[in-house]
Order: C-alpha cells, then structure tokens, then sequence
C-alpha cells in the first residue's frame, strides 16, 4: 500500500474520479492516508501551515473508457483507507463511484461531508463521538445507513437521488433528508426540527420523537411514532397514507384543506379545524394537505406504551366510531340527533366541511341518520 503522511492536519479534502473507490475511514494515533493501487495518479496541495490539505486522486490510465463506465464496480476499484487522529475535525469527500465504510468512535471530528455519484455509504458512531456537529451525505445512487448510537449532533442533512435511507439512534437538533426515489427509515431517535421529502417511497419513522416536522411526500406512505407533547408538524402528500402518533390526549389544533373525495381523517382526540393560520397556537399544530390518501392520528398517554396502545386500538373496528371524528363532525351529529337541525342542513354544514354531497349522505346514513 502507499502512504501519504498528515500527521498534523486538522482539515482533509478528497476528490477522486475515474475509478470505484472502497473507501474507510477511522481512528488511529496518528493521521495518515494510504491507497492500494499504483496506477492512480495522488496530487496534494496544503495550506501555508500544513494544517489543511487537499489531495486529488484520479485514474488516468484509459481516461477515454472511464467517461463511461466510472460508475462500475467492474471498471476500476482502488481501496483507500483514511486514519485519522485526535487534531483532524473536518473532513469532505467529492468521489466519482464509491462505497463508504465510516467508523466515528473516538474520533474528534467537527463536520463530516460525503458526495458521490454511485456507491452505498455506512457510517457507525459510538456514544464517545461527542464532538460531531453536522454530517452530510449527497449520493446519486446508493443506500446508505447511519447508526450513531445516541451521539448528539446539531445537524444531518441526506440527499439521494435513489436508494433507501437507513437511520439509526441519532440525536440531532436539525435534520433535512431529501430523496427522489427509495424507502426512508428512522429508529430509536430524536430530531427536534425534522425537514422530509420524498418523491416516490414510504416514510417509516419507529420507536422516535420529533418535536416539529415538515413532510413532503409525492406518493408513497407515511408513518411516525410518535411526535412530541408540543409539537408543530406540516404533511403535504399527493398520494399516499399518513399515520401520525402524537404524545397526549389534549386537543390538535387542525389546519386541513383535505380533498373529501378521495381523503379521509380520524383521530382519537379532538382535531380543532381552522383555517386562518393567524388565529393558529404554536404547538400541538397539524397543518395537513392530501390530495389522495387516507389519515389517522392517535394520540397516546406516554411514549413508553405507544406499541401496546397502538395494537389495541388497530384491534378494534374504528371504520365507523365516532371517537374518530372531528370536534366540527361530532357537534353536527349531535344536532341532528338532538333534532335542533333538520337533515338536510346537517348535510350542507358537512359541505362547508369539505364533504360532497354523496360524501355527506353516506357519512349520516352509516351513522344511523
């Protein structure tokens, strides 16, 4: 293998191109970079200190064919390793193809930046890497999972353009995950501040606490347990199911341009409908906007028995109970019953509502009205 010495570097940039890199990352005593293949051509350039350095690896021998089939395992793979030691704090990868084994335990990095064109990145931390405050990767194509076992963070931002999102025992302040094709799944987290879009794949967030959310979805599912006691939480989706888990019973206040044609909603606490977001509290908010899908919101008393709540309420036949109507949905019902207003009124109050008038009729009819 051969060896360039960074021994007192605290900031490393790669680029590499034209070949399929295997690359790892981890601690080590001292810093150094090494590299298995001689026939890559390595260039670096360092600051006037030597504590920031820019190395560029490219495989120059047949340029021409690399153009088209650089993204191909089969084409050209070159292993790099990269240790790092106690000094280094920021580092930022811009590769061609490559796959990515990353390993944070004891490492004292700042900021972690990761591009690539093709390839699956995995990235593992410890509850001893105190030190990371952003983490960002941007692939093409590729999966990539992230396990950093409680560590704190104040940002992650993911991009991908296909391939699924795998995120596991992260604590972070801010989280912006973005895909334009693939499955997204967080577990065992907490995200103060979650920013979500996926144009085509389910959302599945388990076992983990957001405080506010905003969720873009073009077609697929979505699925979160559970959000916070106060939360905020925007879902936009063309099509597709939303099952949101909320801590507490109390009232949601509910902002909902919902299409009754081809979208329902339920909850087991009361949703209080508005539609002047001026007039709207600062939390326990739930702005939503469905042009297809189904909706339902479960409100649980403590996260600890958010599993067990869940499968008792899934067991039950709620297509038809009313502790799965709107505050607006109970009160016209009430009415009716009560016989304060005729029949007919109730149905164009359930319009004012959203409903159609097919929509209203079968609404009262499987109420027994």
């Amino acid at each position: 293998m051969q060896k360039i010495d960074l021994n007192d570097v605290k900031v490393i940039k790669i680029k590499a191109k034209n070949f399929h890199g295997r690359i790892k990352i981890c601690h080590s005593e001292i810093t150094y970079l090494e590299y298995g293949d001689q026939d890559i051509n390595v260039r670096t350039a360092w600051n006037s200190d030597r504590t920031s350095v820019s190395i560029d690896i490219d495989y120059e021998k047949g340029d021409f064919l690399s153009k088209f089939f650089s993204f191909s395992k089969m084409f050209h793979e070159v292993p790099i390793n990269l240790y790092i030691g106690d000094q280094v704090n920021d580092i930022t990868l811009d590769l061609s193809s490559a796959d990515i084994e990353t390993d944070l335990d004891s490492t004292n990095l700042y900021n972690l930046a990761i591009k690539t064109r093709s390839g699956d990145v995995d990235i593992i931390g410890s509850n001893q890497t105190k030190t990371l405050k952003s983490l960002r990767v941007d692939t093409g194509s590729g999966d990539v999972s992230i396990d950093l076992n409680n560590s704190e963070m104040d940002e992650l931002i993911l991009k991908g353009a296909s391939g699924d999102f795998e995120i596991h025992n992260v604590n972070i302040s801010y989280g912006d995950f973005s895909m334009a094709s693939g499955d997204v799944l967080v577990q065992n987290s907490k995200i103060v501040n979650l920013k979500l879009s996926v144009a085509s794949g389910d959302v599945s967030i388990k076992n983990s606490i957001v405080k506010v959310a905003n969720f873009k979805s073009a077609s697929g599912d979505i699925f979160v347990d559970s959000l916070s006691e106060d939360f905020y939480c925007t879902v936009n989706t063309a099509s597709g199911d939303i099952n949101l888990i909320v801590q507490g019973r109390e009232k949601i206040y509910l902002e909902a341009p919902i299409h009754r044609y081809s979208s329902s909603i339920r909850s087991n606490v009361d949703l209080v409908q508005s539609s002047d977001s001026s007039t709207m509290p600062k939390k326990r908010v739930l702005k939503i906007n469905v042009m297809s899908g189904d909706i339902s919101i479960k409100g649980v008393e403590l996260h600890e028995k958010i599993i067990e709540e869940v499968e008792k309420e899934e067991s039950k036949d709620i297509s038809k109970g009313d502790e799965f109507l709107t505050i607006e949905e109970k009160k016209i019902l009430s009415l009716l019953k009560e016989g304060k207003i005729s029949r007919s009124f109730a149905i164009e109050l359930l319009k004012e509502l959203g409903y159609s008038e097919e929509l209203a009729e079968k609404f009262l009819k499987d109420r027994g009205e």
